[in-house]
């Protein structure tokens, strides 16, 4: 085996490249570890080795037969790994079963003299730190923030190995990542090195380089625009030949561009639009990676193995309506037409049943989500709903499929429904619309078999009927009172839409259906409120960040287009098919024309008090007929967040502005916090109507050392970077965005054009929004917000708005409007122009042109 060695530099004195090795994955099913009282830190022992388990010096994989290791039964391979700037090797995933992992990462030093450094090192579970070969410390733990702990040792003249062994147990969404530091060590006078079997050296150096400078300018691919590769200037040349693969999560290549030399020359111009990949109607919607890569045959054959992955999301066909059309009968089934198309979706199915499309009917796929069930996977509740769902409705129907008739029983028996119950080794696992699926389940699983026998709990089906009962009037009775922990949460909203619609539809006591269609009403009307044109983009307890990056990707687009013709049909199928099958469901028209309004101005207050919920959360809604501005003020300000969306402005689909504190780099949304959605640490936020403040304190050992907006060019019509500020148009709606600490443009890495940053522990952000109808043109817009008086002082801000109005807010004290405290928290559970209620609420009154409607929320 002939080994060169790859060469770097340390960055921010963190190793940032490594040879890694692993996850090794393996189910915990022994049931005392599983049922231990801290049981991760009992597996974590019944799993542990006391050496490394490697015992060849790792190495870069070239050929196929070089570069892999055993350690017991399994059997790995080393594979490079860049960092991202937060220099964590990041690994973390969604699990749907108790899994213990093992990873391990490599790295060789050399230093010029013996020294003593400290190495300092961070993860999120246990770990263990070998230096030549000498283990030098074992760190047990389990944080949801990263934990660092210090060693000091002892480097030798030359090459010194490092060796990490990092470790963690997964239930679900699962942060497993590390990151080594090295303090008190002269940076200048080390390198890092990896062996490496890849040659020839100098074309891999070269095509690592090029890659890294490879970019995506979008986050979101809509479907005319065109999906291109582009790179930073390197040195006016690139080394070709190249291909780019544009490939899904199964591993299926939808398009693949070779990038070729011109004949007589030995390297080509970078074209100057990018490489092209196609455009977004040519794939099915979802989640790609372009793949960076030499040409296949130096790949495969000359074992060129060296890649970068590019994520990004297509939007297929779709097209968004920003205005109302059609009616909802045929929206319906336009609605389930599109969700027909999806593969391995048991929705999908559901939908093909409900428009007569028997023969496309994929029997493996209801099987598979079945199977899905009886696994306990993190989608199992839905899919159980699903596959109830399906059998009332259409398990008496000629066409139904014979194999599936009595199939899918054994499995609704054996579930177990007892999640939510105390000491349930699940039952913190559940979200509030998780435990109204499992619940809703149990009531139509106790009411369709009742004289059957449960497997886990013992008891039939009449004793499951009223126990299911009861848990679903418990949880309605708390949320129609006091709200939603995950507040206006679309993927919440999506799960009880669906649970809702299949209580009104199918359980046959009075109570239960009364009110699962008062609270259908009212989370509909929620819906409608903090809608702009059929984007949902409100600020929100739980989300994901493909839904924050683009109005089309929501959890709620689907059913948004579906009910008032506004919004955009996609892959969210849970919510959207199960109200386009209802055939009892009677929708108020006075929603849907709340939806369809564009008033010149509508001021929304919410308050969510449910009486499981912690902390109270108040909410605030701005819109016009050009933009929407929403925000959650004063929301825990300083602690550590996970899945909210505090804040957000939208002017389009793609136009959408916010600004968050990011954990990490990772996108994945098994890291909550991550670099989009949620905040390591919450601002404290106010806003008065088209203005907001939001003020940012980061603790002393934050780990990324900034606060940053996400500003996608593309999607605006005009912007400009001006005296501070960053200026934003999409058609008649204007965005101006500034911070104390000052703004950087990003023009390089995964984010691209579409980034503000602006470091520093304390900040202040500002948002003002404005409109053509009241503030001129663009350019007088611009104007009027520069000639604005504006103060920060430390955690305080005094600034003029466009409306003649002066605020002052700050990380303490209320927010203060021409010299009056205007009230950011306290508010009823609805104050709008459109409806309000109390707290806690018995009723909903919902009011539009003259016309109202009560809903008995008792």
């Amino acid at each position: 085996m002939a080994v060169s060695y790859l060469r770097y530099a340390l960055q921010d004195r963190y190793i940032h490249n490594w040879l890694v090795g692993g996850p090794q994955t393996l189910r915990v099913t022994d049931p005392a570890l599983l049922g231990s009282e801290i049981p991760q830190v009992e597996i974590a022992e019944a799993y542990h080795m006391p050496d490394s388990g490697i015992t060849a010096t790792p190495v870069e994989r070239g050929p196929l037969s070089e570069g892999t290791f055993k350690v017991g039964d399994y059997e790995g391979a080393w594979a490079y790994r860049r960092c991202q700037e937060d220099h964590l090797v990041d690994l973390s995933d969604i699990y749907p079963r108790m899994t213990y992992l093992r990873a391990w990462a490599y790295v060789e030093l050399n230093v010029e003299v013996p020294q003593e450094v400290s190495l300092v090192l961070t993860t999120h579970g246990p770990a263990d730190l070998w230096v030549n070969e000498t283990h030098v410390r074992r760190v047990v733990h389990f944080e949801a923030q990263a934990k660092s702990i210090s060693t000091a040792v002892d480097l030798t003249a030359g090459r010194n190995a490092i060796l990490v062994r990092f470790e963690q147990v997964a239930a679900g969404a699962c942060a497993y990542a590390m990151a080594l530091q090295l303090i008190g060590l002269d940076a200048d006078k080390a390198e890092v090195t990896l062996p490496t079997t890849i040659r020839p050296l100098e074309r891999r150096n070269r095509l690592e380089e090029i890659f890294e400078a490879a970019y995506l300018d979008q986050a979101v691919y809509e479907r005319d625009d065109e999906i291109r590769v582009h790179w930073q200037a390197l040195d006016g040349r690139w080394a070709v030949p190249m291909t780019i693969l544009l490939r899904s999560p199964t591993g299926r290549i939808h398009a693949e561009t070779p990038l070729e030399k011109e004949e007589g020359e030995e390297q080509a111009q970078a074209p100057e639009k990018g490489a092209l990949l196609g455009q977004p109607f040519q794939y099915p919607e979802g989640f790609y990676r372009a793949i960076l890569m030499p040409p296949i045959p130096e790949y495969g054959e000359r074992n060129m193995r060296i890649t970068r992955e590019l994520p990004l999301w297509a939007l297929d066909n779709n097209i968004h309506s920003d205005t109302f059309y059609g009616k909802l009968a045929e929206r319906r089934v336009e609605a389930l037409r599109h969700a027909a198309r999806f593969e391995r979706d048991l929705y999908a199915e559901v939908a093909k049943m409900a428009i007569g499309w028997w023969s496309r009917v994929d029997q493996n796929v209801v099987l598979q989500a079945a199977e899905r069930v009886a696994d306990g996977e993190e989608s199992c509740l839905s899919d159980l709903l699903g596959l109830l769902g399906m059998l009332f409705r259409f398990e008496s129907s000629v066409e139904f499929p014979e194999m599936l008739k009595g199939t899918l029983d054994p499995t609704i028996l054996e579930f177990d429904y007892q999640q939510t119950e105390p000491n349930h080794r699940s039952s913190d696992w559940l979200t509030g619309s998780q435990q109204l699926l499992l619940h809703t389940c149990e009531l139509l699983a106790g009411q369709r078999y009742p004289d059957h026998t449960f497997g886990d709990s013992g008891e039939d089906g009449r004793w499951h009927r009223q126990h299911g009962q009861k848990l679903v009037m418990a949880w309605l009775r708390e949320r129609a009172a006091g709200g939603f922990e995950a507040w206006d949460s679309d993927i919440a909203f999506a799960e009880m839409l669906a649970a809702l619609i299949h209580l009104e539809e199918f359980a046959e006591d009075d109570a239960t259906w009364e009110m699962a269609t008062a609270m259908l009403d009212k989370l509909l009307f929620t819906l409608a409120v903090n809608s702009h044109k059929g984007i949902y983009g409100t600020t929100q307890g739980h989300t994901e960040v493909p839904q924050i990056l683009h109005g089309m990707l929501g959890a709620t687009a689907g059913i948004s287009r579906l009910m008032w013709g506004m919004g955009a049909f996609n892959h969210h199928t849970l919510g959207t098919v199960s109200l386009a099958c209802a055939e009892n469901y009677g929708f108020p028209r006075l929603i849907q024309a709340i939806a369809t309004d564009l008033p010149e101005e509508m001021w929304s207050r919410e308050r969510h008090a449910p009486n499981s919920a912690e902390i109270a959360v108040d909410k605030v809604t701005y819109r016009t007929p050009d933009y929407m501005l929403s925000s959650t003020q004063d929301h825990r300000p300083g602690e550590p967040g996970g899945f909210e969306h505090i804040w957000q402005a939208t002017m389009g689909p793609a136009a959408v502005v916010f600004v968050n504190h990011p954990a990490c780099a990772s996108l994945d949304e098994a890291r909550r916090p991550n670099y989009w959605r949620g905040n390591a640490s919450l601002p404290r936020v106010a806003q008065w109507q088209d203005v907001l403040v939001a003020v940012h304190v980061l603790p002393d050992d934050d780990w990324m050392g900034f606060t940053h907006a996400y500003f996608p060019a593309h999607a605006f019509d005009a912007h400009e970077l001006r005296d501070g500020w960053a200026f934003a148009q999409k058609g008649k709606a204007y965005l101006a965005l500034t911070a104390a600490q000052g703004l950087q443009w990003i023009t390089t890495g995964l984010h691209a054009y579409r980034e503000l940053r602006s470091y520093g522990r304390h900040n202040i952000w500002v948002c003002q929004m404005g409109r053509e109808a009241v503030d001129g043109s663009f350019a007088q817009f611009q104007d009027a917000v520069l000639a604005r008086d504006l103060t920060f002082e430390d955690r305080n801000v005094r600034l003029g708005t466009l409306r003649g109005e002066t605020l002052a807010f700050g990380w303490e004290g209320p927010l203060m409007r021409d010299g009056e405290a205007e009230p950011i928290s306290g508010f009823h559970h609805f104050e709008s122009p459109y409806g309000g209620a109390t707290l806690p609420a018995e009723e909903l009154v919902i009011m539009f042109a003259g016309q109202a409607m009560r809903l008995n929320l008792k």
